[in-house]
Formats: structure tokens, C-alpha cells, sequence
């Protein structure tokens, strides 16, 4: 043994390992750094750790067969050991390992202390503290079905950033539009207003999984951080990984972590993996937002329940499903959406309180349901204190003030939603009902073109506009607004256009015009707008009756819920009936 060792010390087997060693440390970090910093495949990755280990034991087999002679590389049995000159080599060999292991010390210290620790000025590190978070790539081969995860994964993650009261997120809607872009960062960065930009991409084989992500400076389109993360995979390690992204985020832009952000930050909702997936499957399917797809997320949350009955975000997505189905189909049992939705939202913040899916869909409840304006507010707000930039609560806050009369916080929080969600076509829809409830109509209908140049074939918005229109008495306008919803929605531009007529002879001629049933029914106009209808027509018997039956009905009418400020229902405004019907809505004291 021992003239083995002192073969291998003459030979320099043992001082090549420890070179080859340090050399191979060294290209395996250049590696991690440049691979995301690239945009390179992550199969390089491992193609060149595959190469340094396949190398090693060659390495040391040919210093152990091999010499370096001054005439050249011989086989060490062909070298007389008296003309042996492996002493030499030895040394050249020490002075490398020297040189190598500098190099190590250099990149150490520059990890630690330049690369982690980014210098910024107060001014550019407020500006970076606005931060947009890319779709993430799916990099998993295509036998792991694994779309709903790669989004799932970056919805997480984007809502946990979002917890960061010191952070501004973009929301999900407009950072989705930049799905395989090939715009650069500076260009997304100005069109988002956020100074920093997180990209990566998810990988899932098997057991295990690879999320790499990089933080960009949107200004420049720097580099500022980078990590990939390989863990087995469980939910638990998903949820922690996220957590870590998260932090080493704020860490670095310097945002400020309280004690409540850091909580949340290390919760894991579920241990069930299969929950989990069954969860990022729903979630992705609701947000598509048709009754095709929130029909298919119904089952994809109570599976995840199924695995996990714990789960409160997945009874917090199934809550919102069945909130959304009445928008969307026709024909569902608004008594059975009505339980269905109550139920899993109660569920889920007896699970955790401080949820602000939970509380978001709660709240809806509470007001479409109930009439519970106290509640809802409070619910929105409380939802909106743990997650500023919820889309959901900003919008329906700014409905529940906006009914109520408080034109002027309203219009504040539904510009904070744009602002949080600048390419939403929806955040300015909204936004432009809300300055129309609050009689802003020119503004109103400016807010609805920049919508429409973000969404061109956008029917919803031009039902909005047509009571716009109404409301500001511009009847041409009103009738070309519902002739184009109808296009859109598949229903008859010309009955669209008769019904717009026969509005227009009330104004004209002062007196009280009886709409066609057939030409309602037609257009399908439902119980939602029929109050609005009516009084615009000047029926006031007819509009209370609507109002009536839409009240009774609990589904959340805007015929009803904006009795307290639409101006269409002036000339019954003190009617008893009409009082007492706003006194059971909760809109009067």
C-alpha cells in the first residue's frame, strides 16, 4: 500500500485529481451562472457535469501511464526513472493548484459580496421594487403534462411576491400577454412601468424538478440575480422553493420584510402533491373565464379537496368558480351556485382567516347574496391589506363604493387596479363603468377606447357602453353600443337596433314607451339589466316590477345594485316602492 501511494505521489495521479477537482468546481459555477444569464437549455447543464465526470477517471488514468518528457508525452514504463522528470511536472502541477484555488477564492468573494450584493441608489432601488414576473417556460418533456404546472408554479409565485407590502406586482392578467415575447426587457419594462422583470422556466422529470429564474433590471436589461433551484418534488418543496425566490428577491432589491410578510411567506397550504396539481390545474382553467373552462375547474378543485380536504386555496378556487358560473351560463341554478359558492368560501377561511382569495369570494357573497354592504367592504379591504394587488378586490371594492355614492374613493381604487394590471382589458372596463356610475361620461367612454385598442373584439364592454350612453341621454350612441354587444355575443344586431330605437322615443317625446316581450326575450337581455330597460323606456310600473323580481332573486342585478345612484331611475325616485326596495338592498339607512 505504501509503495502504491508513493507511486501515485511520483506519478503526480494524486496532485492531477486535486487540479482536476478545483477545475472542474470552477466551470461547474461559471455553468450555473451563465446558463439562465443565456437563456440556455438546461440540458447543457448537465451535459457538462456528464463530460467532468466521464473525464475524471481518464485524467487519472493517463497521468498514471503517461510522462511529460522534454521529448514529448511517453509511456512512464518507456522513461529511464534516473532520466525521470516528473518532480518538474510536480511542481508546475502545485503552482496550477495555487493559481486554481485563487481563482476559487476570487469567485467566492465576488459571489458573496458583488454578485449578492447589488449596490443601488434609494431612487433606483425604489424603481426596481416594481416588479413584473414572466410566464415561466415549461422546459419538461411532453409525457409530463406538465403546462399547468409551469403556469401554476409562476401564479404562486407572483401571488407571494405580491404579499410584500413593499413590493408593487404587476397581476397576472397583463404579465400572461408576454408569453414567448420577443420583445426585451426594457421594452416590457416601459409598457408595464415595473424596473424589474423576473423570467425563468420550470422543468419536472419524474421525482424531481429544476426552476431556474433571474431578476432583470428593466432599465438597462442587466442582469442582477440569478438561481436555479433542484429539489425533489413535493409540495412542500415547491412552496419552499417559491418562498426563497421570494426572499432572496426582496433581499436584493431591498424591500422591507416585516415579521407578517415572512409568515407568509413560509406557509405551505397543501403536503399533498396531488392536490397540489389538481389546484394549478383548476386555477388555470378559472381564469380562462368561459363557461367551458370554469365548468372544467369545478372538478379540478374537488379533487384537490379530495386529497386534501385542508386545502384552503382549493376551496377558495372552487368557491370562485361556482361565483363566476351565473356570468357565464344561462341556465345554471342560481339557488344551487348561490350554496355552492357560500359553503366552500366559508370553508376555506375557517381554514385561514387571512386568505385573500377566501376573503375576496366571501365578500362577493356577502353583497350579491345577502346585501351585506358593511361586510363586504370589510372582507375587500382585509383582503387587499394582506395582498395589495388583488385584481378581484381592488374590482369589486370599487363597485361596493361606487353604489354606496363614494364616487371618489371608487374611481381611486379602480385605477389602482389598472395600475396593478395595466394590459387588462377587464381593469378598464371596470374602471370605465365605475366613472360612468359616477355620471364622468366623456371620460368614461375614453377609458373604454383604451380598453378596446387592448382588446379590439371585446363584447362585455360595449353592454357597458351602451348604459353609458343611456345614462348620458345620447341615444344614437346607446344604439349603435348595443348593436355591436349583439354582434359580438351572437345575438340579433337588428333587434339590438329596434330595441335602441324605441328608447330613443321616451326623450323624444316624453311619453312612457311599452318595449316588445318578444324583442327582450330575443336579445336575451335577463333579469340583470331589465330594471335599467325599463326605466330608460320611461315605464316606471314595469321598471318596478323588474326591480322587484330581480331584488327577490339575490343574483347580484346592477339593475339593483345601482338603484342609490343611477340616474335612469330619477322620475320614480320617490316612489315608495322604489324607497323601500333601496331600504332592502341595504342602500339606504
Amino acid at each position: 500500500m505504501t509503495s502504491l501511494l508513493g507511486e501515485l505521489k511520483r506519478r503526480n495521479v494524486v496532485r492531477v485529481a486535486v487540479a482536476y477537482a478545483i477545475v472542474s468546481w470552477l466551470i461547474l459555477q461559471l455553468t450555473d451562472v451563465l446558463i439562465p444569464l443565456l437563456s440556455l437549455p438546461d440540458w447543457v447543464g448537465r451535459l457538462i457535469f456528464l463530460l467532468l465526470v466521464i473525464g475524471f477517471p481518464l485524467s487519472l488514468i493517463l497521468a498514471w501511464a503517461f510522462e511529460l518528457t522534454p521529448e514529448g508525452i511517453k509511456l512512464d514504463r518507456d522513461v529511464v526513472r534516473s532520466e525521470s522528470v516528473t518532480h518538474l511536472a510536480g511542481r508546475k502541477l502545485d503552482f496550477f493548484i495555487i493559481a486554481a484555488l485563487s481563482l476559487v477564492l476570487i469567485f467566492v468573494v465576488i459571489d458573496q459580496y458583488v454578485l449578492e450584493e447589488p449596490s443601488f441608489s434609494p431612487e433606483a432601488a425604489e424603481s426596481l421594487r416594481s416588479i413584473a414576473v414572466l410566464p415561466f417556460a415549461n422546459r419538461s418533456a411532453e409525457e409530463e403534462n406538465a403546462a399547468f404546472f409551469a403556469d401554476g408554479i409562476h401564479d404562486e409565485l407572483l401571488t407571494r411576491l405580491a404579499k410584500i407590502a413593499d413590493l408593487k406586482v404587476i397581476s397576472r392578467t397583463s404579465v400572461m400577454e408576454y408569453r414567448d415575447t420577443t420583445k426585451n426587457m426594457r421594452q416590457i419594462g416601459a409598457e408595464l412601468g415595473v424596473g424589474s422583470i423576473l423570467e425563468g422556466g420550470v422543468q419536472r422529470v419524474g421525482n424531481s424538478v429544476r426552476i431556474n429564474v433571474q431578476l432583470i433590471d428593466a432599465r438597462n436589461d442587466e442582469h442582477i440575480w440569478a438561481e436555479t433551484y433542484d429539489r425533489e418534488l413535493t409540495a412542500a418543496n415547491i412552496f419552499a422553493i417559491q418562498s426563497e425566490i421570494a426572499t432572496e428577491i426582496a433581499n436584493t432589491l431591498k424591500a422591507t420584510l416585516t415579521p407578517e410578510d415572512q409568515l407568509r411567506l413560509g406557509s405551505v397550504p397543501t403536503d399533498s402533491m396531488e392536490a397540489l396539481d389538481a389546484y394549478f390545474a383548476g386555477k388555470q382553467l378559472v381564469d380562462q373565464r368561459t363557461e367551458v373552462a370554469i365548468e372544467a375547474a369545478i372538478p379540478r378543485f374537488e379533487q384537490a379537496i379530495a386529497y386534501d380536504p385542508n386545502f384552503a386555496l382549493a376551496h377558495a378556487g372552487l368557491a370562485y368558480a361556482w361565483l363566476l358560473m351565473p356570468e357565464y351560463s344561462a341556465s345554471i341554478d342560481r339557488g344551487l351556485t348561490k350554496v355552492n359558492s357560500e359553503k366552500a368560501a366559508a370553508r376555506s377561511l375557517e381554514l385561514n382567516p387571512d386568505l385573500p382569495e377566501g376573503l375576496t369570494v366571501m365578500a362577493w357573497n356577502h353583497l350579491i347574496h345577502h346585501y351585506d354592504w358593511v361586510a363586504a367592504e370589510r372582507l375587500l379591504r382585509k383582503a387587499l391589506k394582506v395582498q395589495a394587488n388583488n385584481s378581484d378586490a381592488l374590482h369589486w371594492l370599487s363597485h361596493v363604493l361606487s353604489w354606496q355614492a363614494y364616487h371618489d374613493e371608487a374611481i381611486k381604487i379602480a385605477e389602482r387596479a389598472v395600475e396593478s394590471d395595466p394590459l387588462s382589458p377587464l381593469m378598464r372596463m371596470n374602471l370605465s363603468y365605475i366613472l360612468m356610475d359616477a355620471q364622468h361620461y366623456e371620460r368614461s367612454v375614453k377609458v373604454r377606447n383604451e380598453a378596446l385598442e387592448l382588446q379590439p373584439d371585446y363584447p362585455e364592454l360595449w353592454r357597458n357602453m351602451w348604459l353609458t350612453f343611456l345614462r348620458a341621454g345620447r341615444y344614437d350612441d346607446a344604439t349603435n353600443a348595443l348593436a355591436i354587444w349583439a354582434s359580438g355575443t351572437g345575438r340579433n344586431p337588428q333587434a339590438a337596433t329596434r330595441l335602441g330605437r324605441q328608447l330613443q322615443q321616451y326623450p323624444d317625446t316624453g311619453t312612457p314607451v311599452e318595449l316588445q316581450n318578444e324583442l327582450l326575450d330575443e336579445l336575451e337581455v335577463g333579469s340583470e339589466n331589465l330594471g335599467q330597460i325599463y326605466a330608460a323606456a320611461g315605464d316606471g310600473e314595469t321598471a318596478l316590477a323588474a326591480l322587484r323580481t330581480a331584488l327577490d332573486e339575490h343574483a347580484g342585478s346592477r339593475s339593483v345594485l345601482s338603484m342609490k345612484i343611477n340616474p335612469l331611475y330619477d322620475f320614480i325616485r320617490d316612489d315608495p316602492r322604489f324607497v323601500e326596495m333601496q331600504e332592502e338592498a341595504g342602500l339606504l339607512p
